[in-house]
């Protein structure tokens, strides 16, 4: 993480010493990157997750959410949909309260937990102590916890890579195109060059694939 704001520093410092740019302008990027580095530190330090005897809390770096261990409906662990990025867990720990609202529980995954598995077992014992004998699932809640289960990979991982993959199809339809003389773009009215005009195949179609990926695994999901 010290890389990109060295990197920045040095940025800055450039900009400040050459005559010929606003000192506003080096003024306003050291202030972006310096607010980022407040979050990113507020980010760890603050965030946490915390259980007492009546409440799990989830505290975020500027908020706090606490849930009654009665209306605690889940605690599982999931595809974390940020995983792509670097250095980022691929599993993480989520709680579901009483309205079906999804909690994300910090520090608690397979990055910073060497046992994910164990934690979480033993955070359920707790649940299932404190919640209560008269404690009943909410239907609303245990449907969205059992629609997770089945479809553990976020549907909008699946309409991107839709989308990149409609990317990839374009060009090739459109190197093909060209190739074989069906598209030269000298007729804008004709069938083929439409269809195979690069904004229908860069944009139209990757747009076109992405929605529908999603709209369609949406009404799979809540079959």
């Amino acid at each position: 993480m010290a890389a990109p704001f060295l990197a920045g520093i040095g940025l800055i410092a450039e900009m400040a010493l050459d005559d010929e740019v606003p000192v506003i302008v080096p003024a306003a990027v050291g202030t972006a990157l310096a607010a980022l580095l407040l979050f990113l530190l507020r980010l760890v330090k603050v965030t946490a997750t915390i259980s007492d005897t009546t409440r799990l809390t989830v505290r975020g770096p500027f908020r706090s959410r606490a849930t009654a261990w009665p209306d605690v409906q889940g605690i599982e662990i999931e595809v974390n949909p940020g995983a792509q990025a670097q250095g980022a867990p691929s599993r993480i720990v989520v709680l579901y309260d009483a309205s079906g609202r999804r909690l994300i529980l910090p520090h608690l995954n397979d990055r910073n937990t060497p046992d994910l598995a164990r934690e979480v077992a033993a955070l359920c014992e707790v649940w299932m102590l404190r919640r209560g004998e008269d404690w009943a699932p909410v239907p609303k809640a245990a449907d969205k916890i059992a629609r997770m289960r089945r479809h553990p990979t976020p549907l909008v991982h699946i309409a991107v890579k839709t989308m990149f993959g409609a990317f990839l199809l374009g060009g090739i339809l459109f190197f093909i195109a060209l190739a074989t003389g069906m598209y030269d773009g000298s007729d804008p009215s004709a069938f083929a060059d439409t269809v195979f005009h690069p904004l229908a195949l860069f944009m139209v179609l990757p747009l076109g694939l992405y929605f529908g990926a999603f709209v369609v695994g949406a009404v799979l999901r809540r079959r």
